[in-house]
């Protein structure tokens, strides 16, 4: 299991409070979902990506195999490493925390 982040607004982190996963659903590229590699890359998108800025990034698991099948891209935006994670991957990521703005 690797350490994920991504930043959510409040309407995604209602949907994950409601049903304890990410999904396609508020605040997603479609049927998928871009996690930053890390903490400080999640509140970076954030804040150049909301317009409520600020919210929350959750904290999450992902197992290898759901890496390894995602899209990577080494600095996206030129704020850091991040993959594009399919809607059916979704399902296998494990909110394991969160962590308010400072």
């Amino acid at each position: 299991m690797a350490r994920w982040f991504r930043y959510v607004e409040h309407d995604e982190w209602a949907d994950i409070l409601d049903c304890g996963m990410l999904r396609p659903s508020a605040n997603s590229c479609g049927p998928r979902k871009w996690v930053a590699r890390s903490e400080a890359a999640a509140w970076r998108w954030g804040e150049a990506l909301d317009q409520r800025y600020p919210s929350r990034v959750v904290i999450l698991e992902l197992d290898a195999v759901v890496v390894e099948r995602a899209y990577l891209i080494d600095n996206l935006d030129n704020i850091g490493s991040a993959i594009y994670v399919e809607g059916d991957d979704l399902s296998q990521i494990q909110v394991v925390g969160v962590v308010e703005h400072k």
